[in-house]
């Protein structure tokens, strides 16, 4: 039964809390809740909140929405048949490569959409979503976390001028890249390992109904010099292109790069083939860190499990993170569906298994291959070997988008399990 706290507001009780309203929090609250669980979920922000993040949805991201009868086309997605990669003055088409298990196209949608609608699934299969609620510190017993102190913001001041408790038998942590909830339960990026540093935002165009998703490899700073990055321009289907640039933290220079001013330079390039006024974007550009790879950890405490842009599952290769949070909150409510029927907590050591077995390896070659990029001497060289070859760079779009196939092995296949043998014999980074 709730009771009163000294924050004026009643404390309220859940089998499961889960902290962040991105794809990862509302996947695992919408699994959770499926499956007769009492979930809580929690969004600081009031209202849903334009970001220009995680728009490119991969088929393996369509995939996992699939799984949760989510279709991104029906919310006024834009369907893209693949990527065209473009170095210098040469530009390669590859389509997204056949898989047995994924659908053949990936999807523009813009991630308020998304992450609205997840949420509304979350609360239509019955899990309490409360906007407004931002997690401030666990509630720690005898070493095991019980639930948060809230902050509660008024919709009308924007302030937060409550508090309150949520006490859980267990907690999720979903609250997105660099989680200051994590941070609080002892969570930290390994610092050997890359993470990726990005800026971006909308431009009106009239090619916005494109159905291809535009990728510039090899970016060049300010002064002309080659750097360890990649630009993009999505087609979002609704008048608007996603434009951003993004560099790996394993270039030695990464510290010295601005990259609002590279997003400004970049969005000049394209100005003229994608027929946008660079001067004029729809929002302000924003610069955010991604950790990749699985960076950030631990996965888990007895009873609390990280997921998402928390525990650094971004795609190392790409920076893609919403395929790798839908698919974290999957496993883990797994896990927590099996602890709270069985009333054995034990049961969420099996999380960290579940992810090493899913994409442990991948993570590890992702790294690895990050770091031997961020030398623009290794990148260089390899973009312009690669771009002769339109069957080499749907290889590696095969690789990078994580579709590679297990009933069959073609050259990214074969390219990959070199790189894996060799993984194998490096520093885990």
């Amino acid at each position: 039964m709730a009771h009163a706290t000294s924050g004026d507001e009643p404390t309220l009780h859940t089998d499961v809390l889960v902290v962040g309203g991105g794809p990862a929090g509302a996947s695992v609250a919408t699994w959770l809740a499926r499956s007769g669980h009492q979930v809580t979920l929690l969004e600081k922000h009031t209202l849903t909140s334009q970001k220009a993040c995680g728009d490119a949805l991969t088929p393996r991201a369509v995939r996992e929405l699939q799984l949760l009868d989510v279709d991104p086309l029906a919310l006024g997605g834009q369907r893209v048949a693949g990527v065209r990669m473009v170095h210098g003055t040469r530009a390669v088409t590859a389509p997204w490569p056949h898989h047995p298990d994924l659908p053949d196209h990936g999807v523009i949608l813009r991630r308020d959409v998304l992450d609205q609608h997840l949420r509304s699934e979350a609360s239509a299969a019955g899990a309490t979503v409360l906007m407004g609620h931002e997690a401030l510190a666990p509630i720690v017993e005898r070493g095991f976390v019980r639930g948060a102190t809230v902050a509660v913001t008024n919709e009308l001041t924007e302030s937060a001028n409550k508090t309150r408790e949520v006490r859980s038998r267990f907690l999720v942590i979903a609250d997105g890249a660099n989680s200051a909830f994590g941070r609080g339960l002892g969570t930290t990026r390994d610092h050997k390992w890359p993470y990726g540093v990005a800026s971006r935002s909308y431009w009106s165009s009239p090619r916005s109904s494109e159905s291809w998703i535009e990728s510039t490899l090899g970016l060049a700073d300010a002064n002309g010099n080659s750097i360890a990055g990649y630009g993009w321009v999505m087609p979002v289907g609704d008048g608007a292109v996603n434009v951003g640039v993004a560099t790996l933290s394993t270039y030695r220079d990464a510290k010295g790069i601005n990259t609002l001013k590279l997003l400004d330079s970049f969005a000049n390039n394209v100005a003229e083939r994608w027929e946008i006024e660079p001067t004029q974007a729809l929002a302000t550009p924003t610069r955010f860190r991604v950790p990749l790879g699985g960076s950030v950890g631990p996965k888990m405490g007895p009873t609390f499990l990280v997921i998402g842009d928390a525990a650094g599952a971004a795609n190392p290769f790409n920076g893609d993170g919403v395929d790798g949070a839908l698919m974290c909150g999957r496993l883990a409510a797994d896990v927590l569906d099996e602890a709270l029927t069985s009333g054995n907590s034990t049961t969420l050591q099996r999380y960290p298994t579940l992810l090493e077995e899913a994409v442990g390896q991948y993570q590890k070659v992702g790294r690895l291959t990050a770091r031997l990029i961020g030398s623009p001497t290794v990148l260089s060289p390899l973009l312009k070997l690669g771009m002769r070859s339109d069957r080499a760079m749907g290889a590696a779009l095969r690789i990078t988008a994580n579709e590679l196939r297990s009933n069959k092995r073609g050259g990214a296949e074969r390219a990959y399990a070199l790189a894996s043998a060799i993984s194998r014999f490096a520093p885990n980074w």
